[in-house]
């Protein structure tokens, strides 16, 4: 045996090197192929996560539309009310709207912003409560007392979404479903109690039953 092992010394190194280049080169074939894999998954989430901001951007935007109630405020200019605020239709539509950017986006969005989301979300279902049997022709003027929580929850949305962009782009982690996804009830509590919703209330309802 170990005669016919010299005998076929470099046939045998010769296939032993054969082999163990096959096998690096397979080794190296399947690290770059799970590199490449890893690539496009990860280019994937980064597509979800940019496209799931630019949604709440896009939120943002809407709801600071506004549009003139054609008479003059005290200081000489137009008085002016949410584009959303037009009507109860209008009002209706923007809810649902809010309700699927939520739904199709929270998954990819940063903590930041979902939290954000959920604390304008819990300020629009008190306002439905609260108009449920509104007239639609008193929304405009509703929507008036109210202008400045919109354009205030729309900086909020804008200013987080760009702080994504800004720092947290690159991260591939996604939102921790054990990190709290709303903000503590004492803090929901005091922010809503400053929004001109509620500090205006009485305002809200001489205009509801004049």
């Amino acid at each position: 045996m170990e005669q016919i092992i010299k005998d076929n010394a470099s046939a045998i190194f010769a296939l032993l090197g054969t082999l163990a280049g096959a096998t690096l080169t397979f080794i190296g074939a399947w690290i770059l192929q799970s590199q490449e894999a890893k690539n496009r998954l990860l280019e994937k989430v980064l597509d979800k996560r940019i496209q799931a901001h630019e949604n709440v951007i896009e939120l943002s935007k809407f709801l600071r539309q506004v549009t003139s109630l054609g008479y003059a405020e005290k200081d000489g200019e137009l008085e002016r009310t949410p584009a959303i605020m037009l009507s109860h239709e209008s009002f209706d539509d923007f809810l649902l709207k809010f309700s699927q950017t939520g739904a199709d986006s929270s998954t990819w969005l940063s903590t930041e912003v979902t939290r954000e989301l959920n604390f304008i979300q819990d300020y629009f279902v008190n306002l439905y409560e609260f108009l449920r049997d509104v007239k639609p022709d008193k929304f405009p003027e509703i929507g008036r007392i109210i202008r400045q929580d919109f354009i205030g929850f729309s900086s909020s949305l804008e200013k987080l979404a760009f702080e994504f962009f800004a720092k947290d782009l690159t991260k591939m982690k996604l939102n921790d479903i054990n990190q709290w996804q709303k903000y503590p009830v004492k803090t929901t509590q005091k922010r809503l109690n400053e929004t001109a919703f509620l500090k205006n209330k009485d305002e809200i309802l001489k205009v509801i039953n004049a």
